[in-house]
């Protein structure tokens, strides 16, 4: 064997070592590839799923947030009315002589019982 074939060979196997090793990364490389890909679609679809969850309990805290501010509302305006009826009475019967008598027991329970029974329909404001 000649010296410009031992070269030759020497060159082969190293090319050939060399290409081997190459193939190799490259193929470790895309098996990393892949395996990032998918990692990265999972923690994507982890973080659409986060999302979803965030907003639906945004929307669900705006809705709670319009029924409490309603219910304030509401509750304003009933005790408002109560007020201005109260006042309206009380300078309706000023000087009138039925507003020093005692309110007799038969209407007081008649008012009673139409008490309970509206709020019985409606629900008890007080309790909420």
């Amino acid at each position: 064997m000649t010296f410009a074939s031992k070269s030759l060979l020497l060159a082969a196997v190293f090319t050939a070592v060399l290409s081997g090793g190459l193939w190799h990364r490259l193929d470790s490389t895309r098996h990393d590839n892949q395996t990032l890909r998918r990692e990265l679609q999972t923690e994507q679809q982890a973080r659409h799923t986060a999302e979803w969850l965030l907003h639906g309990q945004e929307q669900t805290m705006q809705v709670f947030s319009a029924i409490r501010a309603a219910n304030r509302a509401a509750r304003l305006a009933d005790e408002t009315e109560h007020h201005d009826a109260k006042e309206k009475i009380t300078t309706a019967i000023t000087g009138d002589n039925c507003s020093t008598r005692p309110v007799p027991a038969v209407a007081a329970d008649r008012l009673r019982e139409l008490e309970k029974r509206t709020r019985a329909i409606g629900g008890d404001p007080a309790r909420n």
